[in-house]
């Protein structure tokens, strides 16, 4: 891939996602109600401004390469059904 348009587009949807797996990772370690002990941002809402930053990244990256919609959005749907039961599985 060479085209600059195409290679932002994927660059800064991997630096978003690298931001919402920091955020993740503090959720994971302090707890998701905890705060940010410089900022004070609370985590809840550093992991809602990630999440929201990476839907608009897919968002943009689906128009530019006009990505089939359809099947991401049926392959969505299978993909959260599984997870739900997967989620309610009991490990111990």
């Amino acid at each position: 891939m060479t085209k600059p348009r195409d290679l932002k587009h994927i660059g800064k949807l991997q630096e978003e996602l690298g931001e919402l797996n920091a955020a993740l990772s503090r959720c994971m370690i302090q707890g998701i109600e905890e705060s940010e002990p410089m900022t004070g941002k609370v985590n809840r809402r550093w992991l809602e401004e990630e999440v929201a930053d990476v839907l608009a990244g897919i968002e943009l990256l689906m128009g530019h390469f006009e990505l089939n919609r359809r099947f991401i959005n049926g392959r969505s749907a299978i993909k959260m059904d599984r997870l739900r039961k997967w989620h309610a599985m009991e490990w111990l």
